[in-house]
């Protein structure tokens, strides 16, 4: 198990194994029965306090950011159980949830298998296309949380295109990311006792973040309409070398 911190955008920073991770969230998946959807992938399964209130705020936070109008087709990039499908389906023309753990995907199309607006697919965030997903055309908005800490750079780079590939124009991306606090942290299957998981996670800075997005998302096409902090309440942000925060992208042309 390693936890180590480097320079933000640092060549040479430690990596994950991305077999670890699969097993990671396919053991979370396995866990839905007994800790609950909302602990399978916001995690504090020992603080119910917690997680609730983080869910809460998060989308009390980004919700109204998205803008939608029930008019959108929304991609949901890391759907995980549907734990933002509640929120979506019921105000976009179409709704689409993508996850690279499948046990996770089961559940959701499960818990919505009555809505007709919405669909659920098996893809991997740094894998994927409007051909991949049966989709005929772009979307107007994309959710991508909490998912880019559990990919190495060059893996994250391709998210990112892919995701610019598929918005229409006018169309918003929304990143919402745990971040490291002034040095970039990796956990390399790091036992959790809160979990009782081996667990591998990247931590980037913002400014490392902001600079990959930007860099996938180049300004003659795309520009930051802004970011900030996901929880106003400094009792959710409970550690002192991570913080949430939000990157918004639009694209312009």
């Amino acid at each position: 198990m390693t936890r180590s911190y480097s320079e933000s955008g640092c060549p040479g920073s430690p990596a994950i194994n991305t077999e670890a991770v699969t097993r990671f969230f396919e053991e979370r998946a396995g866990k839905i029965s007994s800790i609950g959807p909302l602990h399978a992938v916001i995690y504090q399964e020992k603080n119910a306090e917690l997680a609730r209130g983080r869910d809460i705020a998060e989308k009390a936070k980004l919700l109204p950011l998205l803008r939608l109008d029930g008019a959108q087709r929304v991609l949901d990039v890391g759907c995980g159980t549907g734990r933002w499908a509640s929120e979506l389906v019921q105000r976009s023309a179409w709704y689409h949830g993508i996850d690279a753990c499948a046990g996770l995907v089961d559940y959701a199309r499960e818990q919505f298998s009555d809505s007709s607006n919405c669909r659920f697919s098996v893809m991997a965030a740094d894998d994927f296309s409007l051909d991949a997903l049966d989709e005929t055309g772009p979307f107007d908005r994309v959710l991508c949380a909490g998912v880019l800490i559990y990919l190495n750079d060059a893996e994250v780079r391709r998210a990112i295109r892919n995701m610019a590939a598929i918005l229409a124009p006018g169309g918003l991306v929304m990143f919402r990311e745990p971040m490291g606090v002034g040095m970039r942290l990796t956990i390399s299957e790091h036992y959790s006792e809160e979990m009782e998981q081996q667990y591998s996670a990247i931590y980037r800075t913002h400014e490392e973040l902001e600079r990959l997005i930007q860099q996938e998302m180049p300004g003659v096409r795309f520009k930051l309409v802004g970011s900030g902090d996901v929880y106003d309440e400094p009792w959710l942000n409970n550690r002192s070398d991570t913080r949430q925060m939000w990157f918004l992208m639009e694209r312009i042309s």
